[in-house]
Order: structure tokens, then C-alpha cells, then sequence
């Protein structure tokens, strides 16, 4: 999924510390720049308030930490600022808990939102569609999409339009997919991307997820048409992903660019030679958020011809990696 703490979360861990003090770690400063060790420190406020809370469902106070802590990661800064907040040795101490506690706040924001969408069962489609266009970060969805399927259209040389996706890591609340569906709308007046029908293959290994995005997109009417939904791992090899024009990997498909290099290999595996597949990743601050994705790395390159590289500067907090699939780990080529 997609998801949408997609704002706010990250699975992507590249080291196991333990959960340090707060004080410990305020007592420590590495640096004398005035504005990073502000934004550190400020950092280090809203570890501390969410790691103190015994649940982080959706309320006042978790909503406000997490808006400030995507509000931080958002503001662009200058490049130094960033090295230095991100190389801070209390930073990389509390990276790991930070991103699992996002993750949890993620995963109750999504399964509460998607209930109160869905509703009693009583709604009308139209009303659990305008519930659905008022979740806090639905426009943040909407403009993703936008830039991916705008960076495709740039980036895909095929006469065809697209007509099947796969989007591995779904979620309780598959807004993206709804985009590329359209039913919000024709999500762009672009050739080869919403000219025809897409339907969506959503995929992700929680079956609550599953079962809440189901029912959400039946409560939907015929905005929720060409949504259909399979539980399994994004590695697993009982879906054959041959059949799709493009691939998603959602921000919270593996924990770090290991794992998600293994995850990469197995998808690309069972796709069709050149097809596309869309990773999204992370760039400056919004790495506090997410690890980035690096797709110059000796084993990306071997199964995929990256074709493009978006980091957007706006409200959109992720970048976007596009590749086509080379098929069988072929030599490393050129585009």
C-alpha cells in the first residue's frame, strides 16, 4: 500500500540498536550548525512523546506528532543541514524504533480509516466515496500517482496502453490503486496510461488488510471496479505476474535495501521482459521517514534498465523509481 501514514512511515531499517534514552541522547550533540541541531532535537521531542504513549490509534496528540514530523521532513534544506541531521549519531540511534513506531502508527491509521470509510454498512456508495476523498492525505495520494504515471508516460516506449497493474504491498487502504483504477477521476489526459480501463492487482500478506480493502472498494459501487485482491507475500511465487504492464512495489515492501533487493529479484523473476516496475523510495529528509532506494546498485542493475529517478520537492514525501524489467538477471546494459 500503499499507505498513507505513507506520510509518516518507514519499515526501513538498516541497523538493530537498542531503544536508547532520550536524555542520554539530548546530552550528546554532534554538531554546532544552530539550524540542524534545532531540527535534531526537535526530532528527538517527538521520538520521545511516541515511544512514552502505550497506543498510537489515531488521535490528537499522534496525529500532531506525525504532522510535525512530516512537516520537518517535507521543508526542503540545504544540503549540509541534511547530511548532518541524517549522519547525527542520535538520529542513527533511534532510527530503527522511530521507523517501527511509524510503522505502527501507519498500520492503526489505514485499519481506523478504513473502517470509518466503509462505515455501518448502510452508506451509499457515494457517501463512503466522500468519506474516502476527505482521509487527511488523500491528495497527497492523488498527486503521487499523478507524477508516476506522468514519469511512465515519459518514460515507456510501447503502442499499447496500459491495462493491467500489480501493486505489491496494498494495504487496508489502496488508494493508489483507486487512482489508477479512476475512480477518482481520469487521473491524467496522457496517452498509454489512462486512455482505457486499468485494473489493479492488489497484493499484500495481511489478510485483515485484504479483507478491509475488499470491502471498501464494494462499498464503493462502480468506483471500485477493476480492484481485485490476492493475499500472499510480494515474493511469493504463486502469483504470476507475467500478465501486468506494470509492477508497484509499495515504500513498505522490505526493511532495507537488502531485503528489498531480494524482494526486487523474485518479482522481476516471474515479470514479462520489459515491463515496468515502480519502487518508491526517498530522498533528503524524508529518509528520516524512509530509507532510500538505491537503484545503481550491482544487483538492481543486473535485473532491471532503470529509466528514471523523481525526488519531488513538494508536499509529495515519495521519490519515484522506475525500471524495466530485464528478464533472467541478464548483463548489465545500457539505456
Amino acid at each position: 500500500m500503499s499507505s498513507l501514514w505513507s506520510s509518516f512511515v518507514g519499515y526501513f531499517f538498516s541497523s538493530d540498536h537498542g531503544t536508547p534514552s532520550v536524555n542520554h541522547l539530548a546530552s550528546s550533540p554532534s554538531t554546532q550548525n544552530g539550524e540542524a541541531e534545532g531540527l535534531i532535537l526537535e526530532l528527538l521531542e517527538i521520538y520521545g512523546k511516541l515511544k512514552a504513549r502505550k497506543c498510537l490509534k489515531p488521535c490528537d496528540e499522534v496525529d500532531g506528532l506525525f504532522g510535525k514530523l512530516v512537516d520537518m521532513c517535507i521543508l526542503n534544506r540545504s544540503s549540509k543541514v541534511t547530511a548532518q541531521i541524517l549522519q547525527d549519531l542520535r538520529f542513527l540511534e533511534i532510527r530503527t524504533d522511530l521507523r517501527h513506531l511509524c510503522d505502527k502508527a501507519e498500520c492503526c491509521l489505514e485499519t481506523h480509516s478504513a473502517d470509518n470509510i466503509i462505515g455501518n454498512g448502510n452508506s451509499t456508495p457515494e457517501e463512503v466515496y466522500q468519506r474516502l476523498t476527505s482521509f487527511p492525505y488523500f491528495q497527497n495520494y492523488v498527486d503521487l500517482t499523478r507524477l508516476e504515471l506522468s514519469t511512465i508516460n515519459g518514460v515507456r516506449n510501447s503502442p499499447n496502453p496500459i491495462s493491467k497493474i500489480a501493486f505489491l504491498g496494498s494495504g487496508p487502504l489502496p488508494l493508489t490503486s483507486l487512482c489508477l483504477c479512476g475512480a477518482f477521476g481520469d487521473p491524467l489526459n496522457l496517452p498509454n496510461t489512462s486512455s482505457s480501463p486499468i485494473s489493479v492487482l492488489n497484493i499484500d500478506l495481511n489478510p485483515i488488510a485484504i479483507s478491509q480493502s475488499q470491502n471498501l472498494c464494494q462499498a464503493l459501487g462502480p468506483r471500485g471496479n477493476g480492484m481485485s485482491f490476492t493475499c500472499t507475500s510480494a515474493g511469493s511465487p504463486d502469483v504470476d505476474l507475467k500478465e501486468f504492464d506494470i509492477v508497484y512495489l509499495a515504500a513498505l515492501v522490505g526493511s532495507s535495501q537488502t531485503e528489498k533487493e531480494k524482494v526486487l529479484v523474485d518479482v522481476v523473476k516471474r515479470m514479462k521482459e520489459g515491463a515496468l516496475l515502480v519502487v518508491r523510495s526517498a530522498d533528503r529528509l524524508r529518509r528520516l521517514m524512509y530509507p532510500a532506494f538505491d537503484p545503481s546498485s550491482e544487483m538492481v542493475r543486473r535485473w532491471l534498465d532503470i529509466l528514471a529517478v523523481v525526488h519531488p520537492y513538494n508536499h509529495v514525501v515519495n521519490s519515484v523509481v522506475i525500471g524495466r524489467a530485464r528478464g533472467c538477471g541478464g548483463e548489465e546494459g545500457s539505456v
